[in-house]
């Protein structure tokens, strides 16, 4: 019987191997607008829904489940070692940054 430790985690930015306990978890939750589409009476009485479920049913018809599933939600998970947890809290969606006054 071999007993084989924990397997090694490594950084997901830079793949640095990560001690026990020492990484950190990333969760990106990519989700549809929970906000509900405010309608009035008129605009859902001006609806043809037969003709809206038809055009969604062509839309989705060549779509795989991950882009129909990834329209509602993703979850995506990744370990960061210290050094890029830093990295990656001061500039999470890693967006150009701005020079500032007095920097060269």
């Amino acid at each position: 019987m071999s007993s084989s430790g924990p397997a090694q985690l490594r950084c997901a930015l830079c793949d640095q191997t990560i001690g026990p306990g020492a990484s950190y978890v990333v969760r990106i939750d990519v989700f549809a607008d929970p906000e509900p589409l405010y309608l009035t009476s008129k605009q859902i009485e001006a609806v043809d829904l037969t003709a809206t479920l038809s055009e969604v049913l062509q839309q989705i018809e060549h779509m795989s489940a991950d882009e129909l599933q990834d329209g509602v939600h993703r979850r995506i998970e990744y370990r960061l070692c210290p050094g890029c947890q830093r990295r990656y809290l001061a500039n999470p969606l890693g967006m150009p940054r701005g020079v500032r006054i007095g920097s060269n």
